[in-house]
C-alpha cells in the first residue's frame, strides 16, 4: 500500500515538473509513465472528434481498440464523475472486465479521455492517481497541442518570408533589367531622332519650296499633291516629335535652354509652319499679339506647346472654323491662349486629356491619326517652365486652353 502511494506521488509529482513534455513521442510518454504506477493491459488517449471518441495513442498487447458505440459515447460523455469504471466492455479482440475512464477537461470542457483496461479490478488508490494524473496531464496535452499549432504556423511564417525574400530577389533582377532595357530603349531613340527627323524636315521644306513655286509653276495635280506631301509630312513628323519627347520626358533627360525670345516671332513662326493644316480645312486662324515686352523661355519648347495645342484644335475643328491665338501679359506672367470654335469637349474628361494614350475621338477626329501623347507632353513642357496650363471648355461651342509661364516677362 506505501509503494502503491509512493508510486503515486512519484508519478503525479513528475507529471506536473515534467521538462521533456513537448518532446518525443509525448503521448506513448504519458501512458508509459501511467504503466509505472497502475498495471493495464489496455491503454490509450482518446480525443473527441465529431460525436465520437477518435485514437490519438493507444498501448495494447495485442492491438486492441476499444469499440465505442453511440451508447458508449454518451455515457461517458455525461457521466458527472471525472473518474470511474465500467465493467465488461468490447474491445476489437477481446473483453476486458474493467475499463476506467478518466476525462481530459480543460476550464470544465470535455476534449479527451485516458482510459485503461485489465481483468483485475481497479483499487480506490489507482483510480485516485489516474484522476490526479489525467488533471495534470489535461494541462501539458493542451499545451503540445497548441505547440504544435504554433510550430505549424511559424513553419508556414518562415516558409513566408522565404518565399517573400526570393520573391524580393525575381523582382529586384527583374528591375534591373527593366532599368538596362530602358537604357537600351532610351539610347535607341536618341541615336534615331536625327536620321528619323532631318529626312522629314527635308521633304516638309522642300514641298514647300515647290508649293511657292520658286522653281517654276505647278499644274492643279502637282499642287494637289505637293500639299498632302506637306500635310502627311507634318503629321508624322509631329507623331515623331511626340514619342521621342516622351521618352525624354520619362527617363528626366528632357532639358530646357532658357533665352531672351520675342514670343510674337515663335508663334507666326508656328502658324506658317502649319498653314497647310489650316487651308486643308479652311480654318481661320487670328493670332492676337498683346505682349509687347521680351520673355525668357526655351525657343523650341515654346514653339512645341504652340503646334501641340494647334494641332489638337485643328482635330477637334470642324471645316470652316475658326481658331483665335492670343498673348497677353499679367505683371510679370506670360500668357498664351488658344481658342477653337470645335466640337469641345465634356468637364468629365478635363483631366483625362493630359493622361497618355487618351484619344477623344468623335464625329470629327475619327478618321485623324493620333498618338495620345500631344496633349500629354504639352503640361510636361508647360511644367518644365514653372508654369501651368488650364482649360474651359463647352460642348459644341469649342475649348480654350491657357497656358501662363510664372515671372517669364522681362523687366
Amino acid at each position: 500500500m506505501e509503494n502503491n502511494l509512493k508510486q503515486a506521488f512519484t508519478l503525479i509529482a513528475s507529471a506536473i515538473n515534467r521538462t521533456d513534455a513537448l518532446k518525443g513521442d509525448f503521448y506513448k510518454k504519458i501512458l508509459e509513465d501511467l504503466l509505472s504506477a497502475i498495471k493495464f493491459d489496455y491503454g490509450a488517449i482518446y480525443f473527441v472528434d465529431s460525436q465520437n471518441f477518435a485514437p490519438k495513442q493507444i498501448i495494447s498487447n495485442n492491438s486492441e481498440e476499444l469499440i465505442f458505440d453511440e451508447n458508449l459515447y454518451e455515457f461517458v460523455s455525461n457521466s458527472k464523475e471525472h473518474t470511474f469504471v465500467v465493467k465488461n466492455l468490447d474491445y476489437k479482440k477481446k473483453k476486458y472486465n474493467y475499463t476506467a475512464f478518466s476525462k481530459l477537461l480543460i476550464r470544465n470542457s470535455l476534449y479527451g479521455i485516458i482510459t485503461v483496461a485489465r481483468d483485475k479490478e481497479f483499487s480506490e488508490l489507482e483510480l485516485s492517481t489516474l484522476g490526479a494524473y489525467s488533471a495534470v496531464v489535461s494541462y501539458l496535452i493542451k499545451d503540445y497541442e497548441l505547440n504544435d499549432v504554433f510550430k505549424m504556423q511559424l513553419k508556414a511564417l518562415q516558409e513566408a518570408i522565404i518565399e517573400k525574400n526570393n520573391a524580393y530577389d525575381v523582382i529586384e533582377k527583374q528591375h534591373k533589367k527593366l532599368i538596362e532595357l530602358d537604357k537600351t530603349k532610351n539610347a535607341f531613340l536618341a541615336n534615331i531622332s536625327h536620321e528619323l527627323r532631318t529626312p522629314l524636315n527635308a521633304i516638309i521644306g522642300f514641298s514647300q519650296a515647290l508649293g511657292c513655286k520658286i522653281f517654276g509653276d505647278l499644274n492643279q495635280k502637282q499642287e494637289e499633291y505637293i500639299k498632302d506631301i506637306q500635310i502627311s509630312g507634318l503629321h508624322l513628323l509631329g507623331m515623331i516629335n511626340e514619342i521621342l519627347d516622351l521618352s525624354k520626358i520619362e527617363s528626366k533627360a528632357m532639358k530646357i535652354s532658357l533665352c531672351e525670345l520675342d514670343p510674337g516671332v515663335v508663334i507666326q513662326e508656328g502658324i506658317n509652319i502649319l498653314t497647310p493644316l489650316f487651308e486643308q480645312k479652311t480654318i481661320k486662324v487670328n493670332f492676337s499679339n498683346k505682349c509687347k515686352k521680351h520673355i525668357i523661355a526655351d525657343y523650341q519648347k515654346l514653339q512645341q506647346i504652340l503646334y501641340n495645342l494647334l494641332s489638337n484644335a485643328i482635330k477637334f475643328t470642324p471645316e470652316k472654323g475658326k481658331i483665335d491665338i492670343r498673348i497677353s501679359t499679367s505683371g510679370k506672367d506670360f500668357i498664351l491662349e488658344v481658342q477653337d470654335t470645335g466640337v469641345g469637349i465634356d468637364k468629365k474628361y478635363h483631366n483625362k486629356i493630359f493622361t497618355k494614350f487618351v484619344h477623344l475621338n468623335n464625329l470629327y477626329t475619327k478618321s485623324q491619326n493620333s498618338t495620345g501623347l500631344g496633349l500629354t507632353i504639352t503640361k510636361e513642357l508647360v511644367k518644365l517652365h514653372k508654369g501651368k496650363i488650364t482649360l474651359e471648355s463647352t460642348v459644341g461651342k469649342g475649348t480654350t486652353f491657357r497656358v501662363e509661364l510664372k515671372g517669364a516677362v522681362v523687366a
